[in-house]
């Protein structure tokens, strides 16, 4: 079965996902960051790994199987699988050759450079190709393991990636961020594509077709496919992570992303092949979207009615190829609008400038600040809109209740009061008011004040007044009142008991018992505190049964005396 094999920089690991179930298989761990790695076998069980500590690690699976090392750290390997030899290209002049039929290092391959970026071996001729950090690309034979030719790319320091095609074809990309296409028997470049990201490049892919033929390159920020004879660009993906290497699945429209982020991203692409066989629904969701019917939009073109082409002298255009019947009107060519436009109306530019004029200052005048006035009728009920910003005031459905008379509210009548508690009474002398800083202070304030203003209400119900006097004159009609009533009967109302007997010879004897003074006032928590307080008398107990009574002494016998 076919996997997806990736490895990850922090924690250093590398996963092997199964197609087949579309989930991982499995997961392991190592000891450091893995630079470059090689599938050895048609499946996942063989791997070939350049670490970053200069180690070369061979895993089957089982696990690891076998571990080396390098003289200098390496950048890049290959494998070449007719001679069963492994080149590792390395920070040095020297590319190692690594035999694994025979289990031992071979004579290494000594470049005129002084390291090695990327190595390359052509599929088809076995021409062993070398990209260096001095501008160029050395190519090898293998069987001789003697220098064929050295290719110099001008305006580079390091090559990135190397990529064949066909039998003569040669892509190289620099770090620079272009890709440069060479015919191998020639030293002049055939076609030269920029990225303009000046990053440099990390992948490059040739797709062939019958009809088209395409190159797939990528650099840090951005993947691009274009066409491999003139350049022109096909479609472009900008990742929001670092692109670090794309994986494409051949035969079909699918890549892989291996970025920065923490997801490997996988992007599929109809138009350069179908679903690979086991994500097959990809081509039945590419389906439905081509069926949807999208409106055509012309952005060359000018939509006019009947009507339109009568003011403009253009009806009898109908019929010809200046104009396109689409629904009630036609499509007519831009700039022929614009010229019979202008002769129709000359002063229509004029006409523009003025009314953008006029939208610039009137924008401006919005900024300004505006004083409105409150009206006469309804007063508080237009400051409430004010505060509320609710535009009643603007709207011509409510307009007359600010103008007219016969709408007006008395908030003074005693009806309001009751039905609306929260009313505020406000009156000042200036026209002017002022606004609570915060909603939250209005809404507090009107809270009080509806409050206090329902007591009053209440108040005034439950006293029923005849007559409203000053507090002098009632004090006044109390005091002459007062004086005018006799001694007896005084004592009797405001002292108490008045008490009178007559005695022998005529003499008369008058005792006043005063009342006792009004008991303070006694909350009822004070009441019920007393009443607990003799309650735990009556039910207490003494505790003297409980203390410890002296025993006594043991009979020890019948005392001799």
């Amino acid at each position: 079965s076919s996997g997806i094999n990736a490895e990850y920089g922090y924690p250093p690991r590398l996963r092997c996902f199964d197609t087949k179930q579309l989930s991982m298989k499995f997961e392991r761990g190592m000891d450091h960051e893995v630079v470059a790695f090689h599938i050895l076998s048609d499946d996942w069980k063989k791997i070939v790994l350049l670490q970053s500590d200069r180690h070369v690690e061979f895993q089957t699976q089982d696990g690891i199987y076998y571990k080396t090392r390098i003289p200098t750290f390496g950048r890049d390997l290959c494998y070449y699988n007719r001679a069963a030899e492994l080149f590792i290209g390395a920070s040095g002049p020297q590319v190692y050759r690594l035999n694994l039929c025979k289990g031992t290092f071979m004579n290494p391959i000594d470049t005129l450079s002084t390291g090695i970026n990327v190595t390359h071996i052509h599929p088809q001729h076995s021409l062993l190709m070398f990209g260096t950090d001095s501008g160029t690309v050395e190519c090898w034979d293998p069987r001789s393991r003697t220098r064929c030719s050295t290719l110099t790319v001008l305006d580079t320091k390091n090559i990135t990636c190397l990529q064949s095609n066909k039998i003569l074809e040669l892509a190289v990309g620099t770090e620079s961020g272009q890709v440069i296409l060479y015919d191998i028997r020639s030293t002049k470049p055939v076609l030269t594509k920029d990225h303009h990201y000046e990053k440099p490049i990390n992948s490059i892919h040739f797709y062939n077709s019958d009809s088209e033929n395409y190159v797939i390159s990528a650099c840090s920020k951005s993947f691009k496919v274009w066409h491999k004879d003139s350049g022109k660009p096909f479609t472009a993906i900008e990742s929001d992570e670092d692109i670090c290497d794309v994986a494409w699945y051949e035969g079909s429209g699918m890549f892989f992303f291996a970025n920065e982020g923490q997801k490997m991203k996988t992007y599929f692409i109809p138009s350069l092949g179908p679903a690979p066989k086991w994500c097959w629904f990809l081509d039945n969701l590419t389906e439905e979207l081509e069926e949807s019917t999208e409106n055509v939009v012309y952005d060359d073109y000018k939509f006019v009615t009947n009507e339109e082409l009568d003011s403009l002298g253009l009806s009898h255009l109908i019929g010809t190829n200046y104009l396109r019947a689409y629904m009630h009107g036609f499509f007519i060519d831009m700039k022929l609008y614009r010229e019979v436009k202008e002769i129709v109306n000359p002063f229509a530019f004029e006409e523009y400038k003025k009314d953008l004029v006029d939208k610039k200052l009137k924008s401006q005048m919005s900024d300004r600040v505006v004083i409105k006035k409150l009206p006469k009728i309804n007063k508080s009920l237009a400051k409430k809109d004010i505060q509320k910003g609710s535009k009643l005031m603007e709207d011509d459905r409510f307009g007359s209740l600010f103008t007219n008379p016969d709408f007006e509210v008395d908030e003074e009548s005693e009806q309001f009061k009751l039905i609306n508690p929260t009313v505020r009474k406000q009156e000042s002398k200036s026209s002017d008011f002022t606004l609570y800083n915060s909603a939250s202070e209005a809404e507090e304030s009107e809270e009080e004040e509806s409050v206090v203003q329902h007591k009053k209400v209440k108040r005034k119900r439950e006293m029923k007044l005849v007559s409203c006097e000053s507090e002098s004159a009632i004090y006044s009609k109390k005091t002459s009142a007062a004086t005018t009533v006799p001694l007896g009967e005084r004592l009797s109302e405001n002292t108490g008991v008045v008490a009178s007997s007559t005695q022998l010879f005529g003499a008369r004897e008058m005792k006043v018992e005063m009342e006792s003074e009004k008991k303070p006032y006694k909350s009822k928590r004070t009441e019920e505190m007393k009443q607990h307080q003799t309650e735990r008398r009556q039910l207490g107990r003494s505790a003297s049964s409980l203390l410890r009574k002296q025993r006594g002494k043991f009979w020890r016998g019948r005392k001799v005396g």
